[in-house]
């Protein structure tokens, strides 16, 4: 039985001896209205993509992962409805930014992204790693490795505009981390720029730990990017208690 439905019988239950309702009828009323009011709030759209270990789906079609744990976690606290989609991770940013979706995540900042969303707390540490043969003796941080070296990151990531941005050689752009790896295993790119927990995670599946090593490029924070349009239609309190229940989930 919902909330709403056994107010709604109480209600009904009181007698009435009066044309102006009880105290009591009148609290009842107001909570009728308020749980009535809850039952009807849309479910917040969440977008994400495949990229296990952070967010994922099973086989049953429910959604997993550690990022994901997370988020839902939070939503629970906070008693709201929600669903998640899996998008390739462009577009699931793309629908955000056209008001298709309410919030992306799991999202690193950037000032294209602050345009029309606004990052939540760090739901999980993350580093940024690049990831080379172990017979390629060249480091990113060269100055030759800039000027001449191979890379590649996912499409849609932060991880290309900061290849760009900080004057390295772009040469693919693929649209997942598997075919990055696949790609630096067949030597067509000399290092990829990667998400460390997708990135380890795809190099113990396939057993080519042997073949590659890692350098640490960046530590950042990994939140959920709320669109402006959803936030604005939300109390100005709903990001500030998101965020304490995410610190909340983190410790557990």
């Amino acid at each position: 039985m919902t909330a709403a439905h056994f107010l709604r019988k109480a209600a009904q239950r009181l007698p009435r001896r009066h044309a102006c309702p009880s105290p009591i009828r009148r609290v009842l009323l107001a909570g009728l209205l308020l749980a009535g009011a809850a039952a009807a709030e849309p479910p917040i759209r969440l977008n994400t993509h495949q990229q296990a270990p952070l967010s994922f789906r099973k086989e049953d079609g429910s959604a997993d992962g550690l990022a994901v744990q997370v988020v839902q976690c939070a939503l629970k606290q906070l008693q709201r409805p929600y669903s998640i989609a899996f998008l390739p991770w462009p577009r699931a940013q793309w629908q955000v930014q056209h008001q298709q979706a309410d919030a992306f995540f799991t999202a690193t900042p950037s000032a294209e992204r602050d345009g029309y969303a606004v990052l939540s707390a760090p739901i999980l540490p993350y580093e940024r790693r690049w990831y080379l043969l172990k017979d390629n003796p060249q480091s990113p941080s060269g100055s030759d490795f800039k000027r001449q070296g191979r890379t590649a990151a996912f499409n849609g990531s932060n991880m290309d505009d900061w290849l760009r941005e900080h004057g390295y050689q772009l040469t693919s752009t693929p649209p997942n981390s598997e075919q990055l790896v696949k790609m630096l295993l067949s030597r067509r790119v000399d290092a990829i720029l990667g998400n460390a927990y997708v990135v380890d995670a795809l190099i113990a599946k396939m057993g080519v730990q042997e073949q590659l090593r890692s350098e640490l490029a960046q530590s950042l924070p990994f939140g959920v990017y709320f669109g402006k349009a959803f936030l604005a239609r939300e109390s100005p309190q709903f990001l500030t208690q998101f965020n304490r229940a995410v610190q909340t989930c983190r410790a557990k």
